[in-house]
């Protein structure tokens, strides 16, 4: 229910963003961000809610700073669109991939995920 919540809050604050003007490509990866983003924030309370935390991180981040770094190459002489990119870390991402990889290979999907 919680996760509803928030998909239901990240979707209708998109357009107020700007999400809409932006092309299909920055905003997709936008919304995947704005997740991984969150999910890092997160407070893992008991062991089932870190387990929760990690599914959904390996889910939203693997990828993202290869994907913002090409973005910002494809979109470095429109200025609208750069800046809104250049607001996310540019490293969120673990240097040790292949530590990264076995990592998420042993989370669980939630229960609450469909």
């Amino acid at each position: 229910m919680k996760f509803l919540c928030l998909f239901s809050l990240i979707c209708l604050c998109a357009p107020a963003l700007g999400a809409d003007t932006l092309p299909k490509d920055v905003s997709s990866f936008l919304e995947l961000r704005e997740s991984c983003d969150h999910w890092r924030g997160e407070y893992g309370y008991d062991e089932e809610r870190q387990a929760d935390i990690n599914w959904s991180i390996c889910q939203s981040c693997p990828g993202t700073d290869a994907k913002l770094a090409k973005l910002k190459r494809k979109y470095s002489e429109q200025a609208k669109i750069l800046a809104k990119l250049n607001e996310l870390e540019p490293e969120v991402e673990p240097k040790d991939k292949t530590a990264a990889r076995l990592f998420c290979k042993k989370t669980r999907k939630p229960e609450w995920y469909k």
